[in-house]
């Protein structure tokens, strides 16, 4: 018996709820929900709600994420510098090479990448916060998107 051919199917998941960024380290940004209603392929995983998987092959498909932010507040330093990062599987695929200063904004990032049906799809942010000031909050209604 043939095989059935798995049509690729765009896919995403938004943002739910708000959460601190990261300060120490790259920490993943969790909390997402599937959005099926504009992406029907959208499936998310882990015990955080942290990935989108991809439940077909694409071959250079569009990888990006957009989180929108909040209360990065300036230090005696200066200014918060966030960045965004991309992960497909363990792999980083794109980072934000000159970092987002505070207080608000979003962290915008993408990629062009071979998707693998079974592929995971994460973002990580770090926040570099001087004396005084504050990392500031991702915001719920960000996304992340296979397209």
């Amino acid at each position: 018996m043939a095989g059935v051919a798995v049509v690729f199917l765009p896919s995403g998941m938004k943002k739910s709820g708000t959460q601190p960024m990261p300060t120490d380290d790259w920490g993943p940004i969790t909390g997402w929900v599937a959005d099926t209603a504009g992406y029907p392929g959208s499936v998310v995983v882990g015990t955080t709600k942290n990935g989108l998987k991809a439940l077909a092959d694409k071959t250079s498909a569009k990888v990006v994420a957009a989180m929108p932010f909040t209360d990065a507040t300036t230090g005696f330093g200066g200014a918060t510098q966030l960045q965004a990062r991309l992960r497909v599987n363990s792999k980083i695929v794109a980072t934000i090479d000159t970092p987002v200063e505070g207080p608000s904004g979003t962290l915008s990032i993408s990629a062009t990448w071979d998707i693998a049906v079974g592929d995971v799809v994460t973002v990580e942010a770090l926040a570099s916060v001087s004396l005084g000031g504050s990392e500031g909050t991702i915001l719920a209604g960000g996304y992340v998107r296979i397209i």
